[in-house]
């Protein structure tokens, strides 16, 4: 069995190398997103006996990639582009940011009493990642599973399963809900839908070179920010607030660096951030015990659907309400739920070119406020379960 670190992270990079090229190679595995078969594949070695299950390696890798990662893909969010976002897109995406919050809490409150056999009396904490993650995509939800101090790779291996799993029906609904209730969305005035919609995207550009001084830059920023982060925890926060999560001062500190323009020119944040996002999901993969991974998944997905539907219902009638056009709601929808990728696909399946770029800008505004909205939302749950 392979349990030194060096032998460890020799075989997670192989894992993350297979499920990369399974990505880029085959359209079964694009469906599927590199994460899930990293997932996969780390839980299978490990259960089969090839590596360990348990290492303190496993353990301070997850520690320092989470921070590592909301901070290089932060940087690439730039505040002053949501302004091409306009009004209708802004409000569609606070509708849909509203829609998971009550959701989340309307699904803590009805099976509280199943998750209790799990969680104790920490059910609350469940509502932090499933926020993160319909606000701003699985970044989130690692960053607030990893802040609330969840633990549990088991868990952890069936609400991630759980949660890509409802991306397909997700999915289906985002592409047939325009065509079966689109003439029931007229689009106000007030909000001026169609000058979004009908300006000139510009021609794409081609992705420029990656340096090595750029990816060192992004590097040394990224750690200074950690660094700098644990120091005002424990010199500034601690005295007064002790469980104070340092990954939200992470986040304060990389948005507030990432709106200078040295930041934003630096290319290869997304690459960096998505490596240190698959080793995390590697540590966590090889810790993940099957079988109580598929006896916690039934409680959970209950948990999720109740959480999905408030959450389309939301979008959808307040989105109504205020008479916002059906394919801004269903963009908003989708970056809340996925980020940028997914939001992309979603407007070339149905053609709305015109709606990627500032669907990207929501979707990235997503992975910004997906932390404060999480940590919000689990300490309003516990305040409604008394916990």
């Amino acid at each position: 069995m392979i349990d030194q670190p060096l032998q460890l992270a020799t075989v997670f990079l192989g894992l993350i190398l297979l499920s990369v090229w399974l990505d880029a190679r085959y359209a079964w595995a694009r469906k599927i997103s590199p994460v899930v078969l990293i997932l996969f594949l780390a839980g299978l070695v490990s259960n089969v006996g090839l590596i360990t299950s348990r290492s303190s390696f496993y353990e301070g890798l997850a520690s320092f990639t989470v921070p590592f990662a909301v901070c290089l893909i932060l940087f690439t969010v730039n505040l002053s582009d949501l302004r091409r976002t306009g009004g209708p897109l802004l409000a569609a995406f606070a509708i849909a940011c509203v829609g998971t919050v009550i959701g989340v809490l309307t699904a803590g409150v009805l099976v509280n009493s199943q998750l209790a056999l799990v969680l104790g009396d920490e059910t609350w904490k469940l509502a932090g990642p499933f926020t993160g993650t319909y606000t701003g995509g699985s970044l989130n939800f690692f960053a607030l599973w990893d802040g609330l101090e969840i633990g549990d790779p088991d868990l952890f291996a069936a609400a991630n399963a759980v949660d890509n799993l409802t991306l397909f029906p997700l999915f289906a609904v985002w592409v047939l809900i325009p065509g079966w209730l689109g003439k029931y969305f007229p689009a106000g005035e007030r909000w001026r839908t169609s000058e979004v919609l009908d300006e000139v995207d510009p021609e794409p550009e081609a992705p420029p070179d990656l340096r090595i001084l750029d990816l060192v830059a992004l590097a040394f920023t990224a750690l200074a920010v950690m660094v700098a982060s644990d120091l005002i925890k424990t010199h500034w926060i601690a005295g007064f607030m002790p469980s104070f999560p340092t990954i939200l001062i992470v986040t304060t500190l990389a948005l507030v660096l990432a709106q200078f323009r040295f930041i934003g020119r630096l290319q290869g944040a997304f690459e960096l951030g998505n490596l240190s996002v698959y080793l995390f999901f590697c540590a966590v993969g090889a810790m993940i015990n099957v079988k109580m991974a598929v006896v916690l998944s039934p409680i959970l997905f209950i948990y999720v659907m109740i959480m999905v539907v408030v959450h389309l219902v939301s979008v959808y009638g307040i989105g109504r309400l205020f008479r916002l056009d059906i394919r801004v709601l269903t963009i908003a929808s989708a970056a809340a739920k996925t980020g940028p990728p997914s939001v992309v696909a979603l407007a070339n399946v149905h053609g709305w070119k015109h709606l990627v770029l500032p669907g990207v800008a929501m979707g990235l505004l997503g992975y910004a406020v997906g932390n404060y909205l999480g940590f919000a939302a689990a300490y309003a749950m516990k305040a409604i379960l008394g916990q």
